[in-house]
């Protein structure tokens, strides 16, 4: 099927001349692949290239201005425009994980579809097609576009929370965004994850950054609960606590800090294991001691 982005046209065929030009494959990929098909517009646009990317970041530069920095360890290559935005532009790639939560040692995939293999949930392993014959076609090897239909979350291997732990709290996320539910064995691998201990082998930077994602959701509060569910919420703190002061909060910042204020005692304590600055703990602080007391 075809699938037209729905958001930053000229771009999307500026690249795609470019690529035309390289003779390479180039896809949109992930989150803005779902979102379109969702029929909602994406700011979260990243590329997939068939090919060598250099090309094609050069040419946005000279189109564009900005600069780039290449994640040589990740076939990924990253493109500044001199008005912020921020694009990915990253091989095919497929990733062997040494350990559970360790990042990923990362080499070419073959194909889009072999690269897709490796995303955390099927919905997210969609691409569409940018250049060439098939022009704004559909790439969806894992059958994401029927869990987006039937509201579903469902990872692509058994494996797939060992091999990243933050794919819980992702789950998490995306169920909450959207309203949907993890599917069966979706969810009992989640669960058995928790209880295995899997997520506790993250970095406290790593949970502290998902917890913001979530934190920085319209309504985090469907998302906190499924994860009060699972067990997965005592690992950030074992009193980790959320309700309606939370969510009437503006931003991830304030909600910290709410989220602190609803642990009394023990908020110190989590906004200390949250990593940040001495200056960012202090003022996450006081603010939840404000709120503590309003």
């Amino acid at each position: 099927m075809l699938l037209r982005p729905l958001n930053d046209l000229p771009l999307l065929e500026k690249a795609a001349a470019l690529a035309d030009e390289a003779g390479g494959e180039l896809y949109a990929v992930g989150g803005c692949a779902r979102d379109w098909a969702l029929g909602r517009p994406s700011e979260d646009i990243d590329f997939l290239v068939g090919g060598d990317q250099a090309p094609l970041v050069a040419g946005l530069e000279l189109a564009y201005g900005g600069n780039h920095r290449k994640f040589t360890p990740f076939l990924t290559v990253r493109f500044f425009s001199a008005a912020g935005r921020r694009l990915d532009f990253a091989r095919f790639r497929k990733e062997v994980y040494a350990r559970p939560g360790a990042l990923p040692t990362v080499s070419e995939a073959a194909s889009a579809a072999e690269d897709l293999r490796r995303r955390d949930f099927a919905c997210n392993a969609m691409a569409v097609r940018l250049n060439g014959p098939e022009r704004y076609s559909l790439l969806d090897p894992y059958g994401g576009l029927a869990d987006l239909k039937a509201g579903l979350l469902r990872v692509l291997h058994e494996k797939s929370f060992e091999d990243d732990p933050t794919r819980v709290y992702r789950a998490a996320r995306f169920a909450g965004r959207f309203g949907w539910r993890l599917e069966a064995g979706t969810l009992a691998l989640a669960r058995a994850a928790v209880a295995n201990g899997l997520p506790g082998v993250l970095s406290r930077e790593r949970l502290r950054n998902e917890l913001v994602k979530i934190l920085s959701e319209e309504n985090p509060l469907p998302a906190l609960e499924l994860l009060r569910d699972l067990g997965a919420l005592a690992v950030l703190h074992p009193a980790f606590a959320f309700g309606p002061l939370v969510a009437a909060q503006a931003g991830a910042r304030a909600r910290l800090a709410a989220v602190a204020a609803l642990m009394g005692a023990a908020g110190e304590e989590f906004l200390a294991g949250l990593k940040l600055s001495r200056k960012e703990t202090e003022e996450l602080r006081v603010l939840s001691v404000s709120l503590r007391g309003a």
